[in-house]
C-alpha cells in the first residue's frame, strides 16, 4: 500500500493563488466590477489557501475581498487571523470580535467594500445559480444599505463559475490522487464484505482502507441494499444486514487536501439475477459512451445524449428517470457547474472535472420492485479527450461474501 505524504502548508506556490487573482481580475474589469466579495467555503478557499478542516460557522463568517485596483483583504473573526497568517498567502487581515451579532463583520466588510467601489459603483457577490453565501441574509442586506449607492451584482455566473471550473494542473492533480486513493480502497474491500455485514459497518469498513491511503476526509460514504439490488440512491447507510442475494451499493464522496472525488461502485452477495447483471452491464456500457463523448469544444448535452442512447437501447429509458442529470462537476465543492443534461451547452474545455454518471431502472425479480443501476466515473478534461481519474469499474458486478 502507497503511502501518501501530508498535503504541504500552503496547499499550492502562491504563483497558483496570483493566478486566481489575475484572472479574476480580468473578468471583474470585463464585468465591470470595482470588487468582489465572497463568503462561501469553497469560494474562500480557492482565492486564500485556507487550510481550515472545521466547518464554516455562521456565527464567525469569513469574507474575502478582491478590489480590481489595490490589496485584497480577509475580514474574519479574532483568532482566526493567527492561522490565515501562518498558512497563506494573506497580508491584509482584518478582525471583529465574534460572535457579535449586532455586527458580526458587517460594518468592515461594508467600509472596505465602499472604499473600493470608486469607478463602476457595482460589486460583485454570490447571487447566481448553485451559489450560497456564508453569512446571514439579513446581514448582507444590513451591508447593502450601508454601501448605497454602490450596488451588489451577481459574480457567481460571470466570474466565479468561469474561474472555478477550469482547473489548474495543481489542482487536477489533488483530484487524481483522492480518485487513486479511494480506487485502491475499493478494490481492498471485496474479501472485507461478508453476510451479516451492515450497510454501516461495510462502509466503515471502505473508510478505514481510505484513510489508511491518505484521504484527509471521508464525507460521504452512502450504503445502499437490498435483494437484487437498490431503490434509492441518496440515504443511507443505515443497520441493515446484508445477506445471500443482495447487491450493495455504496458511492463516496472523500477529499484530499479539500478536493473531492465522488464515485461509486457495487457489490454482489452470491450470484446476481441476470436482471442485475443487465442493468449493471447497460449502465456500465452508457459510462463507456459517456467518457468517449468527452473531447473539447462538444457542449456537455452531447456527452448526456451519449449516455441516454445506450440506456434506451436497453429498455430503459433514462428520459423519464427523476434525474434531471447524469453527471456534474466538481473540486473544492460537490458538486459544482456544469449539470450533465439534456439542455446544458456549457462548452467542454481542457481543464475541466468531469463526473460521468449514468443510471437506469429495472424490476427485481426477487420481489418485483422497481430498483435504480447508477455507475459513476470521474474524469479530467485534456486537449484531445479525457484521463479518467477514477480506476475503472469492472465490466461485471464483484461478488463478496
Amino acid at each position: 500500500m502507497t503511502e501518501v505524504q501530508a498535503p504541504s502548508v500552503p496547499s499550492f506556490p502562491a504563483a497558483e493563488y496570483a493566478m486566481r487573482l489575475e484572472r479574476a481580475r480580468m473578468l471583474m474589469d470585463e464585468q465591470q466590477m470595482d470588487a468582489l466579495l465572497v463568503s462561501s467555503e469553497g469560494n474562500f478557499r480557492y482565492f486564500t489557501g485556507d487550510i481550515t478542516l472545521s466547518p464554516f460557522q455562521m456565527t464567525r463568517p469569513k469574507f474575502f475581498v478582491l478590489p480590481l485596483v489595490g490589496e485584497p483583504c480577509a475580514i474574519v473573526a479574532q483568532g482566526a487571523e493567527i492561522g490565515l497568517g501562518l498558512t497563506t498567502w494573506l497580508k491584509d487581515i482584518r478582525t471583529w470580535p465574534a460572535p457579535r451579532p449586532a455586527d458580526d463583520g458587517v460594518s468592515l466588510v461594508a467600509d472596505t467594500l465602499r472604499s473600493a467601489a470608486k469607478r463602476f459603483g457595482r460589486v460583485g457577490t454570490e447571487l447566481g445559480p448553485e451559489s450560497r453565501m456564508g453569512f446571514p441574509v439579513n446581514d448582507f442586506l444590513r451591508i447593502r444599505e450601508l454601501v448605497e449607492p454602490v450596488r451588489f451584482v451577481d459574480a457567481e455566473q460571470p466570474v466565479m463559475r468561469r474561474l472555478r471550473m477550469i482547473k489548474s494542473p495543481a489542482e487536477v492533480a489533488k483530484v487524481r490522487t483522492i480518485c487513486r486513493i479511494v480506487s485502491e480502497g475499493f478494490e481492498a474491500l471485496p474479501p472485507l464484505l461478508s453476510e451479516g455485514d451492515t450497510e454501516w459497518g461495510a462502509c466503515r469498513k471502505l473508510e478505514l482502507e481510505i484513510m489508511k491511503r491518505g484521504a484527509t476526509k471521508t464525507f460521504k460514504l452512502t450504503g445502499l441494499s437490498g435483494p437484487g439490488g437498490y431503490n434509492r440512491t441518496n440515504t443511507g447507510p443505515t443497520d441493515r444486514v446484508l445477506g445471500r442475494g443482495d447487491v450493495l451499493f455504496i458511492d463516496t464522496g472523500c477529499q484530499f487536501d479539500h478536493y473531492w472525488c465522488d464515485f461509486d461502485r457495487h457489490f454482489a452477495f452470491g450470484p446476481p439475477s441476470d436482471a442485475t447483471r443487465r442493468a449493471y452491464e447497460l449502465v456500465w456500457r452508457a459510462t463507456e459512451a459517456g467518457i468517449a463523448a468527452v473531447r473539447p469544444g462538444r457542449p456537455v448535452s452531447d456527452v448526456w445524449r451519449a449516455m441516454a442512447d445506450v440506456v434506451a437501447s436497453g429498455g430503459a429509458d433514462a428520459l423519464k428517470t427523476k434525474v434531471g442529470r447524469m453527471g456534474h462537476s466538481m473540486g473544492l465543492v460537490l458538486p459544482e457547474p456544469p449539470s450533465i443534461n439534456e439542455t446544458d451547452h456549457t462548452i467542454i474545455e481542457a481543464g475541466m472535472i468531469l463526473n460521468i454518471e449514468p443510471g437506469a431502472a429495472y424490476i427485481a425479480p426477487e420481489d418485483g420492485g422497481r430498483r435504480i443501476m447508477l455507475h459513476e466515473e470521474n474524469v479530467a478534461v485534456t486537449e484531445h479527450g479525457c484521463e479518467i481519474l477514477s480506476k475503472r469499474a469492472p465490466r461485471e458486478i464483484p461478488v463478496s461474501g
